[in-house]
């Protein structure tokens, strides 16, 4: 249960489909259409092993516009940390490697698997999150971030990868963009 909220953090990072693009980058910042499409705030609903959760997601281009920062906080409790989830990712590219990369703070501090490091892979409309266990090198841990233009929303989906083969669907989210009352 413990893995799966933290495959729950994990989803609420990234949010996002994330592609470099062909703008001009001479002036050494992160630019990322499809990021772009992540700013702003979200209502979150969603499940982790059958259990339904809701949260908020803010996401804002920060440091220069080096990262993409994501909060999210969720609106229910861990039961066994008795306090609600709180993520924060900072996403960015590596310009030399030519891929994403992300950086993941959460409420459970350093414990987790994964070392609040990973690396992302672009493909259209849809960024894929791809983070090892370090302690079980046939462990790996799969999170998609889709970008759903018709409809201006994100899904998300989690699935864990062991030797090559993809899991169930452990946390699936989805992402409607909250609208801003005009004064």
């Amino acid at each position: 249960m413990k893995h799966i909220h933290l495959l729950f953090l994990t989803t609420l990072i990234s949010i996002s489909t994330f592609s470099q693009t062909l703008e001009d980058t001479t002036d050494g910042r992160f630019h990322d259409d499809l990021l772009n499409h992540l700013v702003g705030t979200w209502k979150v609903t969603g499940t982790a092993n059958d259990n339904k959760f809701t949260a908020t997601i803010q996401a804002e281009w920060v440091m220069s516009h080096q990262y993409l920062h994501i909060y999210e906080k969720s609106n229910e409790e861990i039961p066994w940390l008795h306090t609600p989830l709180e993520i924060e990712f900072f996403i960015g590219y590596n310009h030399i490697s030519k891929r994403h990369i992300v950086h993941e703070i959460s409420v459970f501090g350093s414990d987790g698997p994964y070392e609040g490091f990973c690396y992302a892979y672009c493909n259209g409309n849809e960024m894929k999150l791809v983070k090892k266990c370090e302690s079980d090198s046939n462990t790996i841990t799969v999170q998609r971030f889709t970008w759903e233009p018709v409809s201006n929303s994100w899904h998300s989906e989690i699935r864990q990868m062991i030797n090559g083969n993809e899991g169930n669907v452990l946390v699936d989210q989805k992402l409607i963009a909250v609208k801003k009352v005009s004064k």
